[in-house]
């Protein structure tokens, strides 16, 4: 008895429903018809929100957790495709801007003989909603090329 009550109930709750659908022109089932938007929309990158010191901070963690995971940061010198085993000097507290809505933030290393050098760490935002690093750029220090000697 109990269950025939619930059935009727809910056939009854179901018809003005279907009716209200009917009347307003409306399917039962609203399924989007709209493609997946691309394009235009998505090459755009959003603008990076975070300030300056934030940037310093995430690009300082990064190195701090690659240190850990390798015993030390290395980089290859593209000019003479020599891999360097570099130690964390200082990162810029300003970041540059970029294109493509990245930011670059500076970075100051030294090598085991006392070796200077800069990279640049690219940011932008990744598409998790997070930051991402998505280049880095070891470049030139007191006018001396990457990966020479000072």
């Amino acid at each position: 008895m109990r269950t025939a009550a619930c059935a009727l109930l809910i056939a009854c709750l179901a018809c003005p429903a279907a009716s209200a659908f009917e009347e307003e022109g409306l399917p039962e089932t609203l399924v989007s018809t709209d493609t997946a938007r691309g394009g235009e929309e998505e090459e755009e990158q959003p603008l990076i929100q975070e300030s300056d010191e934030d940037l310093a901070a995430f690009v300082t963690d990064y190195i701090r957790k690659d240190v850990q995971l390798k015993g030390t940061f290395l980089i290859e010198a593209k000019p003479t495709g020599k891999v360097l085993r570099l130690e964390l000097v200082s990162v810029d507290r300003k970041a540059a801007g970029g294109d493509n809505s990245s930011r670059a933030v500076r970075a100051a290393f030294k090598d085991a003989a006392g070796n200077k050098y800069s990279a640049l760490f690219w940011v932008q935002l990744g598409p998790w909603g997070g930051l991402d690093i998505h280049k880095i750029e070891l470049g030139p220090r007191d006018g001396k090329p990457a990966g020479g000697k000072k």
